[in-house]
This record gives C-alpha cells, sequence and structure tokens, in this order.
C-alpha cells in the first residue's frame, strides 16, 4: 500500500469529513481497495500529552490497523477552533505517514478582500505541508479565483468548486487529481512508522531479555515502560533492594510481575562449570569462572547462552568492549558469519536510514567491509526498510585513486559476488548517494546514487563521527542503535549517554532479532 492522501482544512469549519468521504467514493472507481481512516479520535486521547512521538506513534498503529489490506487511504485531517493546534498535528500526521496532502481551502462567510494578501501554499503557515501538497479543493465557487491565486506557479491540480461524490468523480481525471500519488512510487517509512512497527513487531511474540545494569537509573525506568507496554518481558538483573531504592528515588512504580533476579554467589555457581568448558583453550579455570561471573555483563551473558533469556542489552554504564567482549567470547558469531558489525537506524522524520559499521570494525578489510554491507542490508530487509546501499567513499566512480578507493571498489565487487540479489553500488560520495541532482552529474544510470537507504562507511573514524554528527546536528533526528549484526544470538550496547526512549527502542530490537533466532 503506498497511496496516502491527507486531507487537509486551511481553516475551521472547512468541513474536511465531507471533502475526504466524497475523494472515498469518487476513488473507488479508480483504485479497488481503499480505506478510510480519521485520527481525531487517536489524537483527542492525547492532546495534553507532550509526548508527540509517543501521539504519532499510535496514530500510526491505529491507521496500520485501518488499511490492513487496502491499495489506497483517505486521511481526515484534523480540524479544531485553533488552526495553529490543527496545523501543528495535521503537520505532524502527514509527516508520520508519509502522506500526499490535499488541501481544502474555503473563503466561506469572507469576501475576497477578507482574505489573507499572501495566501499561498507556500506562505510560512504550511512551511511543513508545502513539499507534500499534491492537490487543492476550493470549497467554495464564489472566491475560488482569489483562492486559486495561491497555486498560480505551482503544478498542484485544483479543484474549484463544491464537489458532492458525483462531481468529484466526475472531474477527477480533469484536474489531474487520479494521479495524486503518481510520485509516491515508494512508500517511505517515516520515523513513528518505523517505531511504531517495532514496537508491533516486538509485541508479536515477547521475548526475555536480561538487563545487567539492573539498577541503573535509565535502566530500571526503560525496564517498567517496556514491561507495561508489552514490548517485553524485561529481567532486571540486580539486588531487589537497589532497584527498589532507585525507583523510589525516580518517582517509579514497579509493577508486579516485573522480574528482578539478583547476582547472587548461588546464581553465579551455576554456570562456573559451563564456562570452564567454553573458554578452558583460554585458560579459563573454576576460580577465574567464579571472578569473572561476578560481573552481571557476564552473568547475562551466560543466562543467554543456556537459553534462559533471549536476548541482553547492556551499555548505559558499561562501556562497548564490556558488553561485546563476553559476546564474542560465549555467543560467538551465527554460522557463516566470520565477524560482527553494528548498524544504527537514523530515524530522520521523514525516512529510515541505515548506517554501518559506526560502533565495531576500525579499519576492515575488502571482505569485511562487503560483510558489513550484506548485514546491513540484511537488516533493512528484516526491519521492513527499502534496500539500496552504498559504499561510501571520498570518490565517487572512478574519480579518485588510491588505496583507499580501491578497498571500497574491491568490496564492492564482493558484496555483488556474495549476494548477486542486493542492490549496489559505489564508491559512492555522501551527496552522490542521496541527492538526485548530484547523481545525476556524477554517476548516471546508478540503481543506488540518489536513492540510497543504507550507507556502509570505509572504516570507523568516517563512521561513527558521521553518525554523531547527524545524530546531533540534524533537527528531530533519533538514532537508534548500535544493534549487533552476526551474533548466534542477540546482544545490544547502549551509548552511555543513552536515553529511557533508547533503552526501550533497543530492548525492541533485541527481542525482534530473538524471535527471528527462533524461527
Amino acid at each position: 500500500m503506498n497511496r496516502i492522501y491527507l486531507i487537509v482544512p486551511t481553516a475551521a469549519g472547512v468541513g474536511s469529513p465531507d471533502i475526504a468521504k466524497a475523494l472515498f467514493e469518487a476513488l473507488k472507481f479508480k483504485v479497488s481497495k481503499i480505506g478510510y481512516f480519521d485520527p481525531l479520535s487517536q489524537v483527542k486521547n492525547l492532546l495534553v500529552s507532550k509526548e508527540s512521538n509517543v501521539l504519532m506513534e499510535q496514530v500510526v498503529e491505529a491507521f496500520h490497523d485501518a488499511a490492513e489490506g487496502k491499495d489506497a487511504m483517505i486521511v481526515n485531517g484534523v480540524t479544531f477552533e485553533k488552526s495553529f493546534r490543527a496545523q501543528t498535528l495535521n503537520e505532524k500526521i502527514a509527516g508520520a505517514l508519509d502522506a500526499g496532502v490535499i488541501l481544502v481551502t474555503s473563503a466561506k462567510g469572507r469576501s475576497a478582500e477578507d482574505l489573507p494578501a499572501e495566501a499561498e501554499i507556500d506562505a510560512a503557515d504550511f512551511s511543513e505541508l508545502k513539499n507534500r501538497v499534491i492537490g487543492a479543493i476550493v470549497n467554495d465557487a464564489q472566491d475560488s479565483a482569489a483562492l486559486t491565486r495561491a497555486f498560480a506557479k505551482s503544478s498542484v491540480p485544483v479543484l474549484a468548486f463544491t464537489p458532492t461524490a458525483t462531481e468529484l468523480s466526475g472531474h477527477l481525471e480533469l484536474a489531474g487529481l487520479d494521479k495524486l500519488c503518481d510520485a509516491q512510487n515508494e512508500h517511505r517509512v517515516t520515523q513513528a512508522e518505523f517505531r511504531s512497527g517495532l514496537l508491533r513487531m516486538a509485541r508479536r511474540k515477547l521475548q526475555r531479555i536480561v538487563l545487567p545494569e539492573g539498577a541503573e537509573p535509565r535502566t530500571v525506568k526503560a525496564a517498567v515502560m517496556a514491561f507495561e507496554r508489552k514490548i517485553a518481558v524485561p529481567v532486571l538483573l540486580a539486588k531487589r533492594s537497589d532497584v527498589e531504592a532507585v525507583a523510589a528515588r525516580e518517582g517509579v512504580k514497579i509493577p508486579a510481575g516485573l522480574e528482578i533476579v539478583e547476582p547472587t554467589a548461588e546464581l553465579q555457581s551455576k554456570y562456573v562449570a559451563l564456562l570452564v568448558e567454553l573458554r578452558q583453550a583460554k585458560g579459563m579455570t573454576e576460580d577465574l569462572a567464579k571472578d569473572a561471573l561476578k560481573d552481571t555483563v557476564m552473568l547475562g551473558t551466560m543466562m543467554l547462552k543456556k537459553g534462559e533469556v533471549d536476548g541482553l542489552v547492556s551499555g548505559a554504564v558499561h562501556s562497548t568492549a564490556d558488553t561485546v567482549r563476553p559476546a564474542l567470547q560465549i555467543i560467538k558469531t551465527a554460522p557463516g558469519v566470520k565477524k560482527i558489525s553494528a548498524a544504527f537506524f537514523m530515524c530522520l522524520p521523514s525516512q529510515v536510514l541505515v548506517y554501518g559499521d559506526c560502533a565495531i570494525n576500525q579499519n576492515p578489510e575488502a571482505e569485511d567491509l562487503a560483510g558489513i554491507a550484506i548485514q546491513c542490508n540484511d537488516t533493512a530487509t528484516a526491519f521492513g526498510l527499502p534496500s539500496r546501499v552504498a559504499m561510501l567513499s571520498y570518490s565517487t566512480g572512478k574519480s579518485g585513486k588510491g588505496d583507499d578507493v580501491d578497498l571500497v571498489i574491491a568490496a564492492t565487487a564482493a558484496a555483488k559476488a556474495a549476494r548477486p540479489d542486493m542492490v549496489i553500488d559505489g564508491p559512492l560520495q555522501y551527496d552522490a548517494a542521496t541527492v538526485p541532482s548530484v547523481a545525476s552529474l556524477k554517476a548516471p544510470g546508478s540503481p543506488v546514487a540518489g536513492r540510497a537507504t543504507v550507507f556502509v562507511f570505509p572504516d570507523l573514524d568516517c563512521g561513527n563521527i558521521t553518525y554523531k554528527a547527524v545524530q546531533r546536528s540534524a533537527p528531530n533526528v533519533i538514532s537508534i542503535g548500535p544493534m549487533l549484526q552476526g551474533l548466534a544470538k542477540p546482544v545490544n550496547d547502549l551509548s552511555r549517554g543513552a536515553l529511557v526512549e533508547d533503552i526501550i527502542y533497543t530492548i525492541a530490537l533485541t527481542a525482534i532479532q530473538a524471535q527471528s533466532v527462533k524461527a
């Protein structure tokens, strides 16, 4: 389903529900399976909430339930007497759904002289919607001329009268409104949609996720929220008294049923023999094993190894090395995988991109880089994202020379040979990978240039610097990860600066990976 129309009124009292229903009836002649969705009930329940991300996640979740099995959806825009509030919500809904917008304008009850002098769709009032406007309906014939001037400089089709369903169906082709979503050849998974999708996927079959930093304040809050929202079954590895003390300080109520496992000497002793067996070739002894198991990350990793939990999330206070090392020693890589890597989901407001590797491999060889590309491609696909892999470099095509360029050329060739099904190209500069106009000049004919969705960086310096620059500098960007790729069972690392919501989404990622391991 790649066609979504959002009916947006430009002022209160325009009557967008009538227009939405008329368009719905008219489009039934053009689209075989069409649905109608009114987000007002979702919005009303959360208007007082300051968590706009949660609001949009719930709107998107309700939308997907309504859109099941449909080829196109009509979404009724929100109308309130305070137009600014409605405008803001419509902008958020349009962005969350990646919807094409049909503006419904009306001057009913006002003369043309009363209209704003700057009644244009690219005026500041509609700055966030202007690039999404794919059609307009002037809902009052008397002032249609005055309002149509707003669209004079654009190619936006306008229906300049008050249409009924019958009238609208008869004029769709004439106005070009039957092709409103032709520009949406590929529906982009938005930030809100991706985040909502993660939670839906995690809920399909709840997984037990151990949190070795069980008394860390952000981790406690995240565990409570993940438990209450039924994202996973969190297992806090910590002394119960410590968890309760943190919860009391943070004003958090520990729900009945949230599991807390105390890392007692008795619990640690359960895993001593297995740890010696697994690491004996590396000099592991019983005494060393007892000492190693005092570390809750190692203890949680052993619980994962024995299948007592399904995944592990750590890193709020531990370093990446402290989280990853036990996983490599105990869990090891999945069959056929030589090296693990890490991917970040870079959630831009209107699109989600995959960046790799930004956390693990410092200076990968060509074979390693090809493996990272394959892992990132498979990650994108597994999470419902389109995959067009750009192998990044300071050079596009043959414009540059040197060992660094040769590395990317060799890695691209190796990835293509190993996985001919992948859409991949390189070397590409970042602007050639993302900007169509640059791509047409530097890489004409490339299946990836200008449309890349997965970005493979040539080394850890490039990857880590770039993801942090985008995360910290670009507006309204959320970075989810790093998600470790290639382990036999899911272990994921957190940034030590992670927010509570970062931990929640990492728990969801880990749960989804665990589902895949069991599939």
